[in-house]
């Protein structure tokens, strides 16, 4: 039993995309100290290292991997080499994405197939990658980062919102190819999260403008923290959630119910 109070098979490998900076960072430093051995996964490897330094000053076990998931013989090859060294691979997370919010007039056809390339084609590319470890073991978990904006119609998120929708729906698929190799696939729904991209998105507001889009996006009446959508990315990845797969859990502290929040975009990283 870990620090966290969660089980975790001794020497399980995660990786995490993404991992640099918010969201994806937050979910590494979670399941460190949970005992995994994270590999951290992203395009800048100074930001890799720094946290690898900074985990392993608190004796967490970690690595950084430079890895662009929109790039597909880049992930086919960086997964490989982490299955063959580890010998395993027990986790993933594809926390990697992309947002961009424009309405359906003004949105470019590259622009719209970004997100489609980063939320739903590079999630499909790692599982694709990783499972060939994972059935050999004969078990595994993967969790798949979704929106509140795959779940609901958002003004302004017509790419972003249907690639994670797409995202939920392709893990339940998988989900149900994989049961019988003993891999769960579940997705975690944030809603808005404060991390670096969600306070750029609200630079030059007021305190009290943001005080009031809390008010009007949640039932609990405020945005969520990097480190509570870690916390359920941990607990589905760890023998704790040994019984859930093809599931879609919001973390979103109850947007997806409040209507009165229903022209807020959700944003995560």
């Amino acid at each position: 039993m870990n620090r966290a109070g969660q089980r975790v098979e001794p020497g399980s490998i995660a990786v995490v995309t993404g991992a640099s900076q918010g969201l994806g960072e937050a979910i590494g430093r979670r399941l460190a100290q949970d005992g995994w051995h994270v590999v951290l996964a992203a395009r800048r490897k100074d930001k890799l290292d720094r946290i690898v330094s900074e985990l392993a000053a608190a004796d967490g076990s970690a690595e950084s991997v430079v890895m662009d998931v929109s790039d597909p013989e880049q992930v086919a090859a960086v997964i490989r080499d982490v299955g063959e060294r580890h010998g395993r691979i027990d986790g993933l997370v594809n926390n990697a994405g992309h947002f961009s919010g424009r309405g359906i007039l003004d949105t470019k056809l590259e622009e719209f197939r970004r997100n489609l390339v980063m939320n739903l084609e590079a999630p499909f590319l790692t599982m694709q990658a990783v499972l060939p470890f994972m059935i050999e073991r004969g078990r595994g978990a993967i969790v798949n980062i979704g929106s509140v904006s795959g779940m609901r119609a958002s003004e302004n998120t017509g790419g972003y919102g249907a690639s994670k929708a797409g995202l939920s729906h392709l893990g339940a698929i998988v989900a149900m190819e994989m049961g019988k190799y003993n891999i769960r696939v579940n997705t975690v729904t944030p809603g808005s999260t404060w991390s670096p991209t969600f306070a750029k998105s609200v630079e030059g507001k007021t305190e009290e403008e943001i005080e009031a889009m809390q008010k009007a996006g949640t039932i609990l009446g405020r945005f969520g923290q990097p480190a509570e959508i870690a916390d359920a990315v941990a607990f589905l990845l760890s023998d704790e959630g040994q019984f859930i797969t093809g599931t879609n859990l919001p973390v979103d502290g109850g947007a997806y119910w409040f209507r009165g929040g229903n022209r807020l975009i959700g944003m995560r990283d």
